[in-house]
């Protein structure tokens, strides 16, 4: 990376207000009390004890917390920021905008006992790492060559770390796997829960990931690490004329490597599914319509896959929704054709592992 993850800020974006967890609770460097946060309003600091990072109270927070970057969205969305919704099991397809989709409200928010609730902390780091990604975006898409820059694969693979576990389909089958409502967990316990385990496996390496004092273990994150390492490789894919389409789960894993294990359909790894981060073939990335990252364990990917292709595993991949432009039919008239198949397809399969999903519910 170019420079050290802890005093880099960005664009539209405040400052993460991540601390170091050897440290007491501090303030961000040049936050100051009155200092904007990223809806606008004033940051004012809240003591927090022990909590892994300085909490900010900010009166005028958005309650509209992405799960999707709206930098990406904006990417696939027409004029005024407009997409057309295709709910994967609902069958329903609506208009509406960036802003309005790819949220939850105060799904960001942690609730710690005798404490003021903290809407802003974890919105504002994530921000951090948004930044950083949509820089290298745009510089991607500003260009026209295959090669990726080593910058840019750094920022996209913790972009991509951070998205895992942040999906709120994740977070609907932890819990349930961990018998959460069941046990009495209620909903902002097991989100604060959640937003921890993102703070700790995400946000802290990220900031450390330059940090010659630190800890090896306490840099690692293991998507970053599988998609940095030496086996894989990164090329960028531009279809002519664009035509990609977009989802609520920008890490789109395909194929397997190795032995399948045993007892489930070859078909299935193309959902995203049963491979786990050491067995998937390739990871591909919808940035823009007219933009996508291949990351591959086999250096042919690159040049055998096209956009019918990609679109095949981003709506393999979704969970809740597929999303375009409203003039994207009527330009790409041969993708279109595909898109009612492939959701049909996924809405055969996919009850097999969403274990009751349903957009609006626990998750």
């Amino acid at each position: 990376m170019r420079s050290s993850g802890l005093r880099r800020s960005w664009p539209r974006c405040q400052r993460s207000v991540v601390a170091d967890r050897r440290q007491p609770p501090r303030a961000a460097s040049g936050a100051d009390p009155g200092a904007r946060a990223p809806g606008g309003g004033e940051l004012h600091p809240v003591s927090n004890g022990p909590a892994l990072y300085t909490t900010w109270r900010d009166t005028t927070h958005p309650k509209k917390h992405h799960f999707i970057p709206q930098f990406l969205l904006q990417h696939f969305a027409g004029q005024r920021a407009k997409l057309v919704i295709h709910q994967v099991m609902s069958e329903r397809r609506f208009n509406s905008t960036v802003r309005d989709v790819g949220h939850r409200n105060l799904g960001h928010s942690v609730y710690w006992p005798g404490r003021e609730p903290d809407h802003v902390s974890m919105e504002a780091a994530m921000c951090d790492i948004e930044g950083e990604a949509a820089t290298a975006v745009r510089e991607l898409m500003q260009d026209r060559a295959r090669a990726i820059p080593n910058y840019a694969r750094h920022a996209l693979a913790w972009l991509l770390a951070l998205q895992w576990p942040r999906s709120r389909f994740l977070m609907h089958v932890l819990a349930k796997g961990i018998g959460a409502e069941d046990g009495g967990l209620s909903n902002e316990e097991f989100q604060t829960h959640m937003m921890t385990m993102v703070s700790r496996s995400v946000i802290e390496p990220w900031h450390l990931r330059n940090d010659d004092d630190a800890h090896y273990k306490n840099q690692w994150n293991p998507l970053a690490y599988a998609l940095l390492a030496s086996d894989m490789h990164w090329s960028c894919y531009r279809p002519r004329g664009g035509g990609l389409l977009v989802s609520d789960n920008p890490v789109c894993l395909s194929g397997v490597v190795g032995t399948p294990p045993p007892g489930i359909p070859v078909g299935f790894f193309n959902h995203g599914v049963a491979t786990g981060f050491h067995g998937f073939r390739r990871l591909t990335v919808p940035l823009a319509s007219g933009l996508a990252v291949i990351i591959s364990r086999d250096p042919q990917d690159s040049s055998r896959l096209r956009a019918a292709d990609i679109n095949r595993f981003t709506v393999f991949n979704s969970r809740e929704f597929v999303a375009h432009a409203p003039e994207w039919p009527k330009s790409h008239p041969r993708l279109a054709q595909d898109l009612p198949y492939l959701l049909e397809t996924q809405r055969m399969v996919a009850p097999a592992f969403l274990q009751d999903y349903a957009p609006g519910g626990r998750a």
